[in-house]
């Protein structure tokens, strides 16, 4: 017997991915389906009860930790020398991120990223689906200078083709919030949006409105991907545009995780 909040891993996957149990529906035979969501990517999934393997929890979130540190390691190994670390960081503004997750965990997780970085940021925690009614009051609010729109997605088990936006769990909400937040603001410079999860419709996100976005090859991206990126920008000199590979690149998921246009930096000497 499985309860909502268990770390559990799919047998048929070899239980290679943790996840945690979020919601229990049946299906139209009364068999239980188990929605899941990744404790590090940000995927989500469905898995019958027979399918699924109990995990142990603290092994599971030590070694969350270990790959959070493993991606500020690779970060830090790719970066390479820039006009960042040359200015005089007490003189300068880093751009302004709205940091909008269906997780507060992984909210969490980049906000610790973003005060390490000295970056001004303000998370708020919504379900995918909500999400595209919440973009223009915060935009709005928060006159950010970087929005990211993320959370959890993935491709749907009987999906027969990747082209169809019904292929996807919570695709069509990062386009609608894109396409809402891009009509608020058309400028690319002005405001840069990155949006998606794990196997995202990447090239229907980009057409919305992104700057940034997941995933080019449908693959799994890391949880912090989305604010690794977009540091990137803040962190960049508004006379300067951020190369999609130079911040790509920083990333562990990479160019097959997500793809996106030049981008011009947020960085503000005063």
């Amino acid at each position: 017997m499985f309860r909502i909040g268990d770390i559990v891993g799919r047998r048929s996957y070899g239980g290679d991915i943790p996840f945690e149990i979020i919601e229990i529906k049946k299906d139209i035979e009364g068999k239980k389906i188990y929605v899941l969501r990744g404790v590090f990517f940000r995927i989500e999934a469905d898995s019958y009860e027979n399918d699924l393997i109990r995990l142990d929890i603290k092994s599971v979130y030590i070694n969350r930790q270990r790959k959070i540190m493993d991606a500020h390691r690779h970060m830090l190994r790719n970066i390479g020398e820039t006009d960042v670390h040359l200015l005089n960081r007490a003189k300068t503004r880093p751009g302004k991120i709205l940091h909008i997750d269906s997780s507060s965990e992984f909210a969490d997780i980049c906000a610790r990223h973003y005060r390490s970085e000295g970056i001004p940021y303000v998370t708020k925690v919504i379900k995918e689906s909500e999400q595209p009614y919440a973009i223009k009051k915060l935009l709005m609010a928060y006159r950010p200078d970087i929005l990211i729109i993320t959370g959890h997605d993935g491709i749907k088990k009987d999906a027969a083709d990747i082209k169809s936006i019904d292929s996807y769990r919570n695709s069509k909400y990062y386009i609608e919030s894109a396409k809402i937040a891009r009509e608020l603001v058309p400028d690319y410079d002005e405001l840069c949006i990155f949006a998606g999860a794990c196997q995202s419709y990447y090239e229907e996100i980009m057409k919305s409105g992104a700057n940034f976005a997941s995933s080019p090859g449908r693959i799994l991206i890391h949880c912090l991907d989305p604010a690794i990126v977009c540091e990137r920008v803040a962190l960049t000199s508004n006379t300067k545009y951020v190369i999609p590979e130079q911040a790509i690149r920083l990333t562990q998921s990479g160019s097959k995780g997500i793809g996106g246009i030049k981008t011009k930096g947020h960085l503000t000497i005063i």
